[in-house]
């Protein structure tokens, strides 16, 4: 049995109304109307933070990130990396809150205040004893999930902890004679901004981030915004 927290519903339950069988009902219609379209799978792009608009294609792979694919007996992942490099201000960030909201298990984190151990494992020990303690990160407390990385190109000290996740979806601690094994079957979702705060049109991917190729490897969809200036745009 797998577990995020314990509510007791004891009184919570005692003074039931017919406002909850109502809503109840409305949401069982609209599941039914939705589920009667023909392209639904329109209808859940432009539903993915709708206060952003455009960006189709990368709302897309989002979803399907979301959604995951299908485990099978193979040691293939079944999760899909995505990272969104590009100029500020175009919604990248937005993107990755809805997407942590949206999911089960999502984990909204800023690479400018997230360390090795913040996001993998912390080794602590217990007051009045010789035990350890494991306390877990952003990437294990999302298993199953999804991990959204704002800032990704900020933290290239922790980029090292993430290559495990990435590939084997675990995170192995060998620290002061413990040694275990913790699940990490997540999807990284990272957003990045290229060097100078602008992107070169005239440089490759790799000279306009601060990102080894290892980690750049693992991403499975790379999506590309840029921030073309019209002259029309900007005299409205």
């Amino acid at each position: 049995m797998k577990a995020i927290t314990v509510v007791n519903n004891k009184h919570r339950y005692q003074n039931k109304s017919s406002m909850s069988t109502e809503i109840s009902l409305k949401n069982y219609l609209a599941i039914q109307d939705i589920y009667k379209k023909s392209n639904l799978f329109a209808l859940l792009v432009h539903s993915l933070c709708p206060n952003i608009y455009g960006h189709e294609i990368v709302k897309a792979g989002l979803i399907l990130s979301l959604f995951g694919g299908n485990a099978k007996r193979t040691q293939l992942r079944d999760d899909i990396h995505i990272l969104l490099v590009g100029d500020p201000g175009l919604g990248k960030s937005q993107m990755l809150q809805a997407c942590a909201r949206i999911s089960a298990k999502g984990v909204y984190i800023c690479g400018n205040s997230s360390t090795s151990s913040g996001l993998t494992v912390t080794l602590t020990k217990e007051t009045g004893s010789n035990d350890f303690a494991l306390e877990p990160g952003a990437l294990v407390l999302a298993d199953q999930g999804c991990c959204c990385i704002d800032e990704f190109d900020k933290m290239c000290s922790q980029h090292q902890a993430l290559l495990e996740s990435m590939e084997q979806q675990s995170i192995t601690v060998a620290k002061s004679g413990v040694i275990c094994s913790l699940p990490a079957r997540i999807s990284i979702l990272a957003a990045a901004n290229p060097i100078g705060g602008q992107y070169d049109k005239s440089k490759t991917l790799n000279e306009n981030l601060h990102i080894s190729q290892p980690i750049l490897s693992r991403f499975d969809l790379i999506f590309l915004l840029l921030d073309k200036p019209n002259k029309v745009n900007i005299h409205k």
